[in-house]
């Protein structure tokens, strides 16, 4: 009698149990990270954004009347002229796509809470246009109001 060659339904249940504990040790070290990956980006782009203002302020003698005046006037680096930015950074907290929309406003004047950028064009500063706490599912960062960052 001739023996069939195959898995046995104990070794697939084996192989299947081996798989289910793996994934429940590694799953949850992958949840939450895109939350912590779009916060971390935002700041950074906010960031890169205020350098670029300083920049501004260092060469030109003034401030930005607009934040999308650095995507337009150029300054001149060392025989190259460059725009002080290429193009407008994207703000990951309101889309996780991104959100690059720029409003120009006075400190005083509320917040449109739309996301994107909001240039206060009276203090010179950027700024998250969004004037909200985070809830919960933003995790460490529950709480925090990002126009604050």
């Amino acid at each position: 009698m001739a023996r069939k060659s195959g898995f046995t339904l104990i070794e697939i249940l084996i192989v299947v149990a081996i798989i289910a504990i793996l994934a429940l040790a590694i799953v949850p070290n992958f949840v939450g990270f895109d939350i912590d990956a779009r916060a971390v980006t935002t700041k950074s782009n906010l960031s890169m954004l205020r350098n670029r203002i300083s920049l501004f302020r260092a060469k030109e003698g003034k401030y930005p009347e607009t934040l999308e005046g650095l995507l337009t006037q150029t300054f001149n680096d060392v025989g190259v002229e460059k725009p002080y930015l290429n193009s407008m950074p994207s703000e990951l907290v309101t889309d996780k796509r991104g959100n690059n929309t720029v409003k120009n406003q006075t400190s005083n004047q509320p917040f449109s809470n739309t996301g994107g950028w909001l240039y206060l064009t009276d203090k010179a500063d950027v700024v998250v246009n969004y004037d909200l706490k985070l809830d919960k599912a933003w995790e460490d960062y529950e709480g925090q109001n990002p126009s604050k960052w």
